[in-house]
């Protein structure tokens, strides 16, 4: 995984980026590898650990709550795959409502004198979580990116029936990767910042919206 993240952030296009807006293909294939051996990594770690997950595929009860902790290249990816498609226009729009929603309610969390010493943020996810308001990229009870899901989707289990998921109940976790790679990928994040936001659906919005104000032109062989 280390050896990958390295490519990755190695590769061509990488500090061009902020004025050219585009990275090439080889950029997305190896961070379609890196998705690879990241589920296969996750998957040796949950048989080594004989922990009963109960994330099985059609439940969605986890994609009921906010995704953050994105990297840029995981954004930039997903607005790449979503912009070909046809129903495009909606799902931006879906977007940017469900962006703007929490962010009224970080800023009306963030203005409420209430005494409640939690970080404004973490308050606003765990609202949201309670509110179960799916994400803009679910497709009834299945992901429609699903092959191109972020990594902090692909981290999330739960050892609980799924109801439980987003309630204090629920006994979920993540299952994260080696630090070694997560350091090289947020220094690469980081270099690629625009700036974003690490909320996905607004990290969509405001690549979406900066691409229109500064439409860069693709190159031939992008």
């Amino acid at each position: 995984m280390v050896e990958l993240a390295t490519a990755l952030a190695g590769c061509d296009g990488v500090a061009a980026f902020a004025e050219t807006g585009w990275l090439p293909d080889r950029f997305f294939a190896l961070l379609d590898e890196l998705y690879a051996v990241h589920d296969a990594y996750v998957a040796h770690n949950i048989a080594a650990s004989g922990l009963a997950i109960r994330c099985r595929r059609g439940c969605s009860r986890c994609c009921h709550q906010a995704v953050h902790g994105v990297f840029v290249f995981e954004v930039i990816a997903l607005y790449r795959e979503l912009r070909t498609r046809p129903d495009y226009a909606t799902t931006h729009a879906a977007l940017a409502d469900y962006a703007g929603q929490f962010q009224a309610t970080l800023e009306q969390i963030s203005n409420t004198d209430d005494a409640d010493p939690g970080e404004p943020m973490l308050r606003t996810l765990e609202a949201f979580a309670a509110a179960a308001a799916p994400c803009p990229l679910l497709a009834g009870n299945h992901c429609s990116v699903y092959a191109h899901r972020p990594f902090a989707c692909r981290s999330y289990h739960s050892l609980t029936d799924p109801v439980y998921c987003t309630t204090v109940q629920g006994q979920t976790f993540n299952i994260d990767m080696p630090a070694a790679a997560a350091e090289i990928l947020w220094a690469l994040s980081d270099r690629l910042a625009y700036p974003f936001p690490t909320l996905l659906a607004q990290g969509l919005v405001t690549l979406a919206e900066r691409r229109q104000f500064l439409p860069w032109a693709a190159p031939a062989a992008a």
